[in-house]
């Protein structure tokens, strides 16, 4: 480890010009996410902060803290106080919340969406989020103002009310026939149901949900199911709507698009490597018991993920071949809905979320659909024969539409990765794709795609930790290079941070030398150098960590509202005595190091 202090102040003072208006986000043109931002799971946040307080005050009325004179109830409060202790760090830019549509929007808003029912929506948190950034910016006025980006996920985060619109739709809402539903389970069953699987049929809880929790099979709906993606649109509508009367609205620069997607706002749906541990074999089946989903008298039959998916398409698309051992039907989608966010938000960032090989494969699939989008065949490295080689095509589609200069209405764009670690990257996509796409559009509005008459939209790169990199989280997955071989002895936070920042993060950027890299990178098919990169998110505890506060609980941190007691880490907080003290203090370098010279490298504000 290269010890950096000489560098930071060197930085410091460099970048003084520039790191107030770094991050200023009433730039003109649409607002950029600038620096390195703080990656908080705000659903969990929300129960640890319940069961803090006590249940009684999760049921209060929902308060949008549009009226900022009525204080927070305690549960808010101790979000609040926890959210602003992560931007009491110097080397955060900003939160980027990650928010599952069902605790934002637990209820059916009804018919009428400009006069949504009561209940319908819970703003809190979202409130919390930004009601702890305009807070600290008020306060902090000599300092960059910090920064918001949000990343809403659908798929199997939908709510419970959204599922029953669709077998609503199916089988009508006052006269439903007994054993009537919109799942598409049916075409999983044998026997089959009495009442055959609809052609609108938009469900299934054959898919394991594999991330943020327990491994299970979850209701997933369909993402061409026309319920489901009206839903979604409106909830997008009213999340907008809503951002709109936070205080310090603008303080939000980007957020990721999500819907054709399962556990979060990556792209990635069900497919041959991502599925649970009841796969046997390449075979799924749905779960039998008392909290099964096959009906008395039915068993489940046991088929692959892409038999399943073909199954699916038939169903809606009907018996076009067109529709069959393809990715076609996920790359339509995801077309669509970067429209729906272009329509719904403006001045801000749209992010892209691509990942690695992570739609299915269709071993049957014709040659054609094997072979990257033109003009980006650097992403697609692997040979056609590959079983990754249908996937990595698939989002080199994706990429063509939402690069088009002509979509992505009145916003930027941008596109990160969600998995990065210390291990090399593949050969396909990943931390390499997001920094070569940055680098090739960074002349402007219209820059021109390698080897094609085509033009691109300037696109932004950024990406995010894989894991925590902090004792309380996987140091080893997320810092250690040779893992999957073998783990590293003696690995500490602050040299697994500077193992993912001098292997995977900085190299093929202006900022490589400082962390012994180089600027330009050849990897596959991939060549770039001096890529600009504009964020990097890492994940609340490794802040925590950062600022010397990793053994301190929740309560610590936030205090609690609910009988008085204020925050207090005096007990908790790292000590010089601390074996852990002198990690501490490099980790907060190499994070202020890291935002300092992200500051540097990013793309400003886009013209207007």
């Amino acid at each position: 480890m290269v010890h950096r202090t000489g560098v930071l102040l060197s930085c410091l003072l460099l970048t003084s010009n520039v790191v107030l208006a770094s991050g200023d986000p009433a730039a003109p043109g649409p607002r950029v996410p600038r620096g390195l931002y703080s990656t908080v799971i705000l659903d969990d946040l929300v129960k640890t902060a319940q069961t803090l307080v006590g249940s009684s005050s999760s049921a209060k009325e929902p308060r949008p803290y549009s009226d900022t004179t009525t204080p927070p109830g305690p549960e808010d409060a101790a979000i609040i106080q926890y959210l602003t202790t992560l931007l009491d760090n110097p080397a955060i830019a900003g939160l980027a919340p990650q928010i599952g549509w069902k605790l934002l929007n637990p209820n059916n808003p009804g018919p009428d969406a400009s006069n949504p029912l009561p209940g319908a929506y819970n703003w809190n948190p979202l409130d919390d989020v930004f009601i702890a950034v305009d807070k600290w910016n008020a306060a902090n006025p000599a300092l960059p103002p910090k920064t918001i980006q949000i990343i809403n996920s659908a798929g199997f985060n939908s709510p419970p009310w959204v599922f029953s619109q669709i077998d609503d739709n199916i089988c009508g809402v006052k006269s439903k026939q007994a054993g009537c539903t919109g799942s598409c389970d049916g075409l999983f069953m044998t026997p089959p149901p009495i009442l055959p699987v609809s052609n609108k049929c938009g469900y299934t809880t054959l898919f394991f949900k594999t991330e943020g929790g327990p491994i299970e099979q979850e209701p997933l709906p369909m993402p061409w199911n026309e319920v489901y993606k009206k839903a979604w649109q409106a909830f997008l509508a009213a999340l907008n709507a809503q951002i709109q009367k936070e205080p310090s609205s603008s303080a939000f620069v980007s957020i990721s698009m999500a819907g054709p997607t399962a556990s979060s706002a990556e792209m990635i749906m069900p497919n041959q490597g991502n599925q649970g541990p009841e796969e046997k074999g390449g075979v799924l089946a749905l779960k039998t018991g008392p909290k099964g989903v096959v009906p008395p008298g039915e068993k489940p039959i046991g088929v692959t993920v892409p038999t399943a998916w073909n199954w699916l398409f038939s169903k809606f698309y009907g018996s076009s071949p067109t529709y069959q051992n393809t990715d076609l039907p996920f790359i339509e989608e995801w077309d669509a809905v970067i429209d729906v966010y272009a329509e719904t938000f403006s001045s801000v960032t749209l992010l892209l979320v691509t990942t690695t090989d992570a739609l299915p494969d269709f071993p049957g699939g014709a040659p054609s659909l094997l072979s990257p989008a033109e003009g980006f065949h650097e992403d697609c490295d692997d040979p056609t024969t590959s079983v990754s080689a249908m996937p990595c095509a698939a989002v080199t589609w994706v990429l063509v539409y939402f690069t088009n200069p002509t979509i992505g209405g009145k916003n930027a764009k941008g596109v990160f990765e969600a998995g990065m670690t210390a291990v090399r990257d593949s050969v396909d996509l990943g931390t390499n794709g997001v920094k070569w796409l940055a680098f090739n559009t960074a002349t402007g509005k219209k820059a021109p795609l390698p080897g094609t008459k085509y033009d691109m939209s300037r696109i932004l790169g950024g990406l995010q930790f894989a894991h925590s990199f902090s004792p309380s989280g996987n140091i080893q997955a997320q810092g250690c290079p040779t893992y999957g071989k073998k783990t590293c002895p003696d690995l500490t936070p602050s040299k697994a941070l500077d193992y993912v920042l001098s292997l995977s993060f900085f190299p093929g950027t202006e900022a490589a030398p400082v962390w012994g890299a180089s600027e330009s990178v050849v990897h596959g098919d991939f060549q770039y150098y001096d890529a600009p990169m504009n964020f990097l998110e890492i994940y609340n505890t490794d802040v925590l960590y950062a600022s010397g506060l990793a053994d301190c609980k929740f309560e610590a941190i936030a205090g609690n509202p609910a009988n008085g007691t204020p925050p207090d880490v005096s007990t908790c907080a790292v000590q010089p005595s601390n074996a852990s003290f002198l990690d501490v203090q490099t980790t907060q370098e190499e994070l202020e190091l890291t935002n300092l010279l992200l500051l540097t490298i990013a793309e400003p504000s886009a013209l207007p």
